[in-house]
């Protein structure tokens, strides 16, 4: 599972410690709806390859095989928002906190869109 490092945003770019505790806090939400899972995990895959130490084997630890990939980990390495903020920085702000949630698609199918045998209250012999 890909992992928060929240070392990442115990400072402000230049240096100054970051307070702990009550403050303002806003979320900023953003909803990503899976068209091609092959193509996530390949760019997941690429970015975790460009940094030369990165192994297949710690590609396949951390974002799963090709055919069995972590879709929500695969979303954390692309959407890393200690890369994304070091690049274009929000004055005056830090991040707090990242996760990704998975959120449940139409009744019968899971999280890829793939149908799925569902037995519904009622439905079955003799009702």
């Amino acid at each position: 599972m890909y992992a928060f490092d929240h070392n990442a945003f115990a400072s402000t770019p230049a240096g100054q410690a970051v307070p702990i505790g009550p403050q303002p806090q806003f979320r900023v939400t953003l909803t990503f709806v899976l068209d091609d899972e092959s193509a996530l995990w390949s760019a997941a895959r690429q970015r975790l390859l460009a940094d030369g130490l990165t192994t297949d084997e710690m590609v396949h630890e951390t974002i799963g095989p090709p055919d069995a990939p972590s879709l929500e980990d695969c979303l954390a390495v692309l959407c890393d928002p200690a890369a994304f903020l070091r690049m274009v920085p929000v004055p005056g702000c830090h991040a707090d906190d990242f996760w990704i949630d998975t959120i449940p698609g139409l009744p019968g199918h899971d999280a890829r869109g793939t149908p799925r045998s569902v037995s519904l209250p009622g439905a079955g012999i003799g009702s």
